[in-house]
């Protein structure tokens, strides 16, 4: 229908970088639905043009709208690219007080992803701890990542050792802790990581190093 394809195209052309056709398309579109919103807004977090997808989805809100948990996915990686960490607060916070849309490890990892980059790590940390469902491989990189960029180490090792837990399998999560460790001078913690690698019979990858 006339509805779909609109939506197909805005949802191309922000793909393509071509946001100024995605934005004629989107206003000469004769009905629109919560996906046509959807996908501008999602478009527009790619492009990296965070602050316009918020100001978007208020238009929707005050055209009454009805956003649904995509919806929210979208806009939060909008917060995400534009650094917008209050914005993303509230955002979260009125997802489920306002919209009573339950959050799912989408909209979570969102909120680590915006609240590791602007240095938030223990904010971060405790949303994890606090999930009501369990946390994947995804959100504790997420948050190893931030700890790293911003020099936390402790943190960092507190998430790697969840991502061993979560993939014991993974020889790469044992050559960051190792790393981390060695970094921290704690080399008899070292050398128990390489215990454990011996013991679990893991490998290490080709080009990955261990320090000392």
């Amino acid at each position: 229908d006339v509805i779909s394809v609109g939506n197909s195209l805005v949802d191309f052309y922000c793909k393509c970088g071509i946001l100024e056709t995605a934005f004629t398309v989107f206003k000469d579109m004769p009905r629109k639905n919560v996906v046509s919103w959807n996908a501008l807004i999602s478009g527009l977090a790619f492009n990296g043009k965070g602050e316009d997808g918020v100001d978007l989805f208020e238009e929707m809100i005050d055209k009454g709208v009805k956003p649904n948990d995509a919806t929210f996915v979208g806009v939060l990686a909008c917060c995400v690219h534009g650094g917008l960490v209050q914005r993303g607060r509230d955002l979260f916070a009125a997802m489920i007080s306002n919209h009573q849309i339950k959050p799912k490890l989408e909209h979570y990892g969102c909120m680590v992803d915006l609240l590791g980059r602007s240095g938030c790590l223990k904010e971060a940390h405790d949303l994890i701890s606090n999930m009501p469902m369990k946390p994947n491989a995804a959100l504790w990189g997420a948050l190893l990542s931030a700890c790293r960029s911003h020099g936390d180490m402790e943190l960092a090792e507190c998430a790697v050792k969840e991502l061993i837990n979560l993939e014991p399998w993974n020889s790469g999560n044992y050559v960051l802790l190792s790393n981390i460790y060695a970094e921290r001078g704690k080399w008899d913690e070292v050398e128990k990581v390489r215990m454990l690698m011996r013991e679990n019979s893991i490998k290490k990858a080709p080009g990955q190093s261990m320090i000392g």
